[in-house]
């Protein structure tokens, strides 16, 4: 079966460092990657440059191939200037987490997309939901939420990205998840956090791949955590997951031998820009 890597280092994982990553180091993280067989790529954020420092440069990192994490009306102005295509958006089901993140509510902010977004096709749209498995603020959420989560995200996109942004998720929710999604005639992808042990990650991507989702979030080098959820963990290694992927089968049409050299790359940058950062294990 072939599953699908989605890569958000460049932009999720390079996000969470402490200091400022120099443009061309990004860049050559992004073609070491695009070179490994990696088709699919989360490479920019359009946030605002005060409020998100380390993306900044985003018009001069993005290679023109992949996608960028649009989250206002004035991030899509600038992600048009570019000619980006694919785009990223995002809200949760935790209004907490909405107002730290966006400094809005999910009904203002799925309005605020409304305003930009009715004119970009859907295929090019991936929707996040974030703290989908639950969070540190409100915990769990009912399957009723998560359908009515699901019925905004299909009006911008046909992948709908559930993220496991606290580390908390489990089989079978992923499980109800992907049956309310095939309801709704979403595809679904997961993003997955961890807190120092993989394991858990990878138990959830096989629970995944049991419920029919073939599409996974990974960051190169174990990079990331969201900066705006209070005990969000590292990203799911994007070496992790395809080693796992090959060893159950799986077709991705990755390098390893290519995809290790991005890896030593990203855990370098994470190594020398945050004194805090943490390799996967």
């Amino acid at each position: 079966m072939k599953v699908s890597v989605y890569e958000v280092g460049p932009r999720d994982g390079l996000q969470y460092l402490s200091g400022i990553v120099p443009s061309s180091d990004k860049r050559k993280l992004i073609d070491l990657l695009y070179d490994s067989g990696i088709a699919e790529i989360e490479e920019v954020s359009f946030a605002h440059p005060k409020r998100l420092p380390q993306m900044a440069d985003a018009e001069e990192v993005f290679s023109g191939r992949g996608a960028g994490l649009v989250m206002n009306p004035r991030g899509f102005e600038r992600a048009q200037s570019v000619g980006l295509k694919k785009i990223n958006i995002v809200f949760s089901p935790c209004e907490t987490f909405n107002m730290k993140n966006m400094g809005k509510t999910r009904s203002e902010i799925v309005l605020m997309y409304k305003t930009f977004m009715d004119k970009v096709p859907k295929e090019n749209v991936r929707v996040y939901i974030s703290m989908a498995f639950g969070s540190p603020y409100s915990g769990q959420l009912s399957a009723k939420t998560m359908l009515s989560c699901l019925k905004d995200a299909k009006m911008f996109g046909k992948t709908v990205v559930i993220a496991d942004t606290v580390g908390v998720g489990d089989a079978d929710t992923v499980r109800l998840w992907a049956e309310l999604a095939a309801i709704e005639g979403v595809n679904l992808a997961m993003h997955l956090h961890h807190k120092g042990s993989e394991e858990r990650a990878i138990s959830l991507v096989r629970a995944g791949l049991f419920a029919g989702i073939k599409e996974f979030d990974s960051s190169i080098g174990g990079l990331g955590g969201c900066p705006f959820a209070d005990g969000s963990g590292a990203n799911l290694s994007t070496a992790t997951l395809v080693r796992h992927l090959h060893a159950w089968n799986m077709e991705t049409d990755i390098d390893l031998e290519k995809l290790d050299e991005a890896d030593r790359l990203a855990r370098s940058i994470g190594a020398f820009f945050n004194s805090e950062y943490i390799p996967a294990a």
